[in-house]
């Protein structure tokens, strides 16, 4: 607990407190270096006024409960001394002006000084000034900052994409360490690629400043040799597209690129061997790199691509599998759920979603896992993404049971349910129905003569009414993306949600709630 300090120098330490001197006296009498160091210490610390009015033992200052109570006074009352006219004279009540203090007092302990505060407005207006000036710069920079965190570096990809600036895949000759600028776009960073080390990647920068841009395939493979090159490493940098423009599908470079390493390690070894031959000759002859034979394989298909640079970089370079699914995707009124999670992420909590609020999200399936549950049934833990962020989908039995076929890695699927906030974790989908966005395009209507949607009404007492519960139990059996907006009779609030309108939906709400309490236009 915080030590306060009178003004006669009383208090822990105080200078005329004789009774703290004991203790260094004591130490003194112990012959032991340690304790004899403790004790200078001590005593420097008593010589130089350690214990004068209003010092804590780290130098802070403390003031004492009467200051404190003084102060409260006047924001409250005012203080004619000091020419302070005190809340109450501004028209503010009593009560609350004493919680505004108490929250200011609160503050203050651990509030930074001007010199602090005015230390990081500087800071933030410089990377203010950058970003507006040097946008491209700014955002390679901050990419390169959060590698290590690929829903960081999604996020700030997304927010390039609004600035005009598209993310450029690796490139061999190209790609520096990191994230850079490329002309009006950003390249991708070799760094950033999985399973290639910095120190291999330093040895292609090196290789590629000494010798010139790599003029194919088999040159780099040549030259990287023996700068610890392998098969791993090599596959890698096919996969995310680093070869892709000296013209060959990564299809057959994945087929032929093992033929090719060891052919040219064959020839290291014989070259090796000629040098303890005698009459081998041409042993420090620069052997040329072997040619590459190639089949004659069709490229993967753009999803199968996608998939590739999902794997080996942790994101999507060239495009997005929904990308296919934007017309689908809007005609659902899916949510997004990059917006779904920065308004819940909030200091002040969300202000457009809700816990409980039914949503449509519509993506990529990235994880699915089962689990068994106390019951015997299983249940799912889906990851869901689209191209702002991903969410957890958790899917119970009934609905495994409907949509299991559909939850696998790389199906474009739409989900219905209601958003879980629970202990403080991000905020997952309660899954009650899920469709492949193939069947859902196929079904969907031509945009143009699409009928208006129409809107669900009802009006009831209170949130506390008991038909409530019924009304919320009935509404999970009719899934769907139509408005319904509910009226609270003593609060006068209105809540939204989405819904089915189905007359069957209909009949049951007239039957609960009384055919006027309950409109469809």
């Amino acid at each position: 607990m915080a030590t306060y300090y009178h003004a006669n120098g009383g208090g822990n330490g105080g200078g005329n407190d004789w009774g703290s001197w004991i203790p260094i006296i004591v130490l003194f009498c112990i012959p032991t270096p340690v304790t004899w160091i403790i004790a200078l210490i001590w005593l420097a610390s008593k010589l130089r006024g350690g214990g004068k009015r209003g010092k804590n033992w780290q130098g802070g200052v403390k003031r004492h409960p009467y200051d404190i109570e003084r102060e409260r006074q006047a924001f409250v009352y005012g203080d004619a001394g000091r020419a302070i006219a005190g809340c109450i004279a501004n028209g503010v009540p009593e009560d609350v002006a004493k919680d505004i203090y108490d929250e200011i007092y609160a503050f203050a302990n651990y509030a930074f000084n001007k010199a602090h505060a005015v230390a990081y407005a500087i800071v933030c207006y410089q990377t203010a000034w950058f970003k507006c000036h040097y946008t491209k710069e700014y955002m390679a920079a901050l990419l390169t900052s959060v590698l290590d965190s690929s829903e960081k570096v999604a996020e700030y990809i997304a927010e390039c994409r609004d600035c005009g600036i598209h993310l450029l895949p690796p490139d061999i000759n190209e790609s520096e360490a990191d994230f850079t600028v490329s002309g009006e776009h950003i390249r991708f960073g070799l760094v950033a690629v999985k399973g290639v080390g910095r120190g291999f990647i330093n040895a292609v920068l090196a290789e590629r400043g000494r010798g010139g841009p790599f003029v194919s395939f088999p040159d780099f493979c040549q030259r990287m040799f023996d700068a610890e090159l392998n098969k791993r490493v090599l596959e890698n940098l096919i996969r995310c597209g680093a070869f892709d423009s000296m013209g060959i599908y990564r299809s057959r470079l994945l087929e032929a690129y093992e033929q090719l390493v060891d052919s040219i390690a064959q020839n290291k070894r014989k070259n090796l061997a000629g040098q303890f031959d005698l009459f081998g000759g041409g042993g420090d002859q620069t052997q040329s790199a072997p040619e590459l034979q190639v089949k004659n394989i069709p490229e993967f298909t753009r999803h199968e691509l996608m998939t590739m640079e999902k794997e080996t970089t942790g994101l999507y370079l060239t495009g997005h599998p929904m990308d296919e699914y934007r017309d689908v995707v809007k005609q659902c009124k899916a949510a997004s759920m990059g917006a779904i999670l920065s308004d819940f992420a909030q200091e002040g909590g969300p202000a457009i979603y809700h816990d409980e609020q039914r949503v449509t999200l519509a993506g990529v399936i990235t994880a699915s896992r089962t689990k068994t549950t106390r019951n015997n049934s299983l249940m799912a833990y889906v990851t869901l993404e689209d191209d702002t962020a991903s969410m957890e989908m958790l899917v119970f039995a009934r609905v495994l049971g409907e949509a299991g076929p559909y939850l696998k890695e790389g199906v474009a699927v739409l989900a219905e349910g209601r958003i879980s906030v629970r202990d403080e974790k991000a905020p997952q989908l309660m899954c009650d129905r899920v469709r492949p966005l193939d069947q859902v395009k196929g079904n969907l209507p031509p945009v143009e003569g699409e009928e208006r949607a129409k809107k669900l009404y009802i009006r009831i007492p209170s949130l506390d009414d008991p038909r409530w519960e019924r009304i919320k139990l009935v509404l999970t059996m009719f899934p769907g993306t139509e408005q319904m907006v509910v009226k609270c009779e003593d609060t006068g609030k209105r809540l939204g949600t989405v819904c089915l309108v189905h007359p069957a939906l209909i009949q049951e709400l007239n039957e609960l709630l009384g055919a006027e309490n309950v409109v469809v236009r």
